[in-house]
């Protein structure tokens, strides 16, 4: 395991479970939505259009502020994604929030939102914190969907800082 983030400060846990504490609540709801929702789609782990849908699903005032800037209806756009991102088989009744069911994609997307979280002086990553990481990943699953309609990563990420500039502090 070559890693550079000491295993103290990183977002899972020796062993491989997440490190909840270090995700605000509104953030932890939309990681189980997450889960919840690659098994509805019969996955059998975590990747970023998962999060995505997870940040839809259980939408807190900074989402819902992003979708209203970009014009969105937030509960559409996850019927859409969760109908594009529908795969074959069973829902994956085992899937969890640890590193084995975590995507590569997915696990840098936590650990970028991990640094911009303490970038900020945050002790807790936001959903902004995972929407901004989500659209900033190279090879953006969701990104590319958002470009198809005339969108691109970079517009909708300012737009998500444009939201966040607005919003009252978050705890640190």
């Amino acid at each position: 395991m070559s890693s550079n983030i000491p295993l103290f400060d990183d977002i899972v846990l020796p062993g491989g479970p997440l490190r909840l504490g270090k995700f605000s609540l509104d953030a932890r709801r939309a990681l189980f939505a997450s889960v919840r929702l690659a098994r509805q789609t019969s996955w059998d782990n975590l990747r970023s259009p998962h999060i995505f849908m997870g940040l839809l699903d259980e939408p807190d005032s900074g989402i819902q502020a992003w979708g209203k800037e970009l014009k969105a209806d937030l509960p559409k756009l996850l019927e859409q994604f969760l109908e594009l991102f529908q795969a074959e088989g069973t829902e994956g009744s085992r899937l969890q929030l640890h590193r084995e069911f975590l995507s590569d994609t997915v696990l840098r997307l936590l650990r970028d939102a991990w640094n911009r979280c303490r970038e900020a002086a945050r002790t807790r990553i936001t959903t902004l914190d995972l929407l901004v990481c989500l659209f900033n990943s190279k090879s953006c699953v969701v990104a590319d969907c958002f470009e198809r309609i005339g969108l691109t990563a970079r517009m909708v990420i300012d737009v998500a800082h444009s939201v966040e500039d607005r919003l009252p502090d978050q705890p640190a």
